[in-house]
């Protein structure tokens, strides 16, 4: 019975040495069915020019009517992140052809305060749109007037790195839009 007791209790040691090892690296799944491992001790520390945002609206947006945009969150490094941000990850500020910001029609927005996370693979895209944590769909927009517009989608998230917190603000490019009568 000692030798059983004395087996399993090596059995464990090596599981939790052997799994405490691992810790630094990341195995990250890419296309097809290569796999690469990040070797975490090593990667660079998180910039902002890791990562860009992309912006989708629809082909034809009408004057007065709500209309949809999405941004992505896009891992541009080769570094697998664990990012964590709110509800109110992206938001969207829509500029008249003067470069004014256009007064939003919400007046108050309601927003859990909860704290989610995910990993952003390299390469990779994310869109989270508040789901129910936000009283207003903040990627929901309108415009009362017709004319060319730009709009501007920001993300808001960080990350853990090296015991040290990096909190990111990225704003996209402009997304150019015609708004029809």
């Amino acid at each position: 019975m000692k030798k059983r007791n004395f087996l399993f209790m090596l059995i464990v040691a090596g599981s939790v040495l052997l799994t405490s090892c691992n810790d630094a690296n990341h195995t990250i799944a890419t296309q097809g069915e290569h796999t690469k491992t990040v070797d975490m001790e090593h990667a660079n520390e998180p910039s902002e020019s890791m990562f860009r945002i992309e912006m989708q609206s629809p082909p034809t947006i009408t004057a007065g009517e709500t209309f949809e945009v999405k941004g992505y969150l896009v891992n541009q490094s080769e570094t697998a992140w664990d990012i964590f941000h709110g509800a109110d990850m992206f938001t969207y500020t829509i500029y008249d052809d003067a470069g004014k910001p256009l007064p939003n029609h919400e007046g108050m927005i309601a927003v859990n305060d909860i704290g989610l996370g995910t990993t952003l693979q390299p390469d990779s895209k994310y869109n989270y749109d508040g789901e129910q944590h936000v009283s207003s769909k903040l990627y929901q927009l309108s415009v009362d007037q017709p004319g060319k517009y730009k709009i501007v989608g920001q993300a808001e998230f960080y990350i853990t790195y090296d015991n040290k917190s990096h909190r990111f603000q990225i704003k996209s490019e402009p997304l150019e839009v015609n708004v029809d009568p």
